[in-house]
């Protein structure tokens, strides 16, 4: 079911709860937890690996947390709830959502110099690790900054936690789902307070960012520079919607004005969906649900 609830903290509320009736909460050692956390909030799935199913997702927005010691605070305060978040899981990968990330081919990659390789593109601040994913369908490394506070908070809350950057499942995903599209996509995947680009040209990513937005005009005023700096013809090439964004929404309105081709992305293929979960939009959580696929 759907529930609206503001928690005790007002910088905090819970925006969903969808539970499908398979979850059994003496089971959830046979399931996975996937959660993503950022500035923007947390959110939560969990596959079971018995009916090989997505079973619940939910999701808690923040308020002002755009820093370190206040997200941990307000994740602490979320996972306190009596949500899915409380259960014990047989794993649980964690995304960390933030625009510190940088990608770099292995050709290139030295483990040595992550650090600087980091620093080049985005400065560090204390209590700041500097942490890698390996994209094997890229290859390339991403390379990220995860804070310290957060990682031990969540080793200390889950055992068997895998720490991953939100946007390196996501970009594994897309490529697979698209190698053998000989053409040119412009993915957008929206997030409440940024959202990424992801440029795909015959099944090799040709160009990926991720940009902080507020309005309508963020959203479009990046996407058409993106478009100007790689040559793309807004007319001719198609943009693909995944993420926080519908055709309610005033950003698909404003979108409509300047991109010809716009159609919503689906969920990742390669996972089932128990019947609750199905009725979500198929172009939301992909990046959440991508994790599950991310080894």
């Amino acid at each position: 079911m759907f529930i609206m609830i503001t928690e005790t903290d007002s910088r905090i509320k819970q925006v969903l709860s969808l539970v499908d009736d398979l979850f059994d909460g003496r089971q959830t050692k046979a399931y996975r937890l996937a959660i993503q956390l950022g500035s923007d909030g947390m959110w939560a799935g969990v596959w079971d690996d018995v009916y090989n199913k997505i079973l619940a997702v939910e999701r808690f927005a923040f308020q002002n947390a755009h820093n370190a010691n206040i997200l941990s605070s307000l994740a602490g305060s979320a996972i306190r709830q009596p949500t899915i978040l409380t259960y014990p899981y047989k794993q649980t990968s964690l995304g960390i959502v933030n625009t510190k990330s940088t990608l770099v081919p292995n050709a290139l990659f030295d483990a040595g110099e992550k650090e600087a390789l980091l620093k080049f593109n985005h400065p560090l601040e204390d209590g700041e690790l500097v942490s890698i994913d390996s994209l094997s369908n890229l290859d390339a490394k991403n390379i990220y900054a995860c804070p310290q506070v957060i990682v031990q908070q969540f080793k200390e809350l889950y055992t068997m936690l895998k720490i991953v950057h939100y946007s390196s499942p996501l970009i594994e995903q897309l490529l697979l789902s698209n190698k053998h599209n000989n053409k040119i996509k412009v993915v957008l995947h929206v997030r409440p307070e940024t959202f990424d680009v992801i440029v795909i040209d015959s099944g090799k990513l040709l160009f990926y960012n991720v940009f902080n937005w507020q309005t309508s005009e963020d959203l479009i005023y990046y996407l058409l520079f993106v478009f100007e700096q790689l040559k793309l013809n807004p007319e001719s090439t198609p943009v693909e919607l995944l993420g926080d964004i519908d055709k309610n929404s005033s950003h698909y309105t404003m979108l409509l004005k300047y991109i010809r081709t716009i159609r919503f992305g689906s969920r990742p293929e390669a996972l089932e969906y128990s019947a609750k979960i199905s009725s979500l939009p198929r172009q939301n959580y992909y990046g959440l649900f991508s994790q599950f696929l991310f080894s």
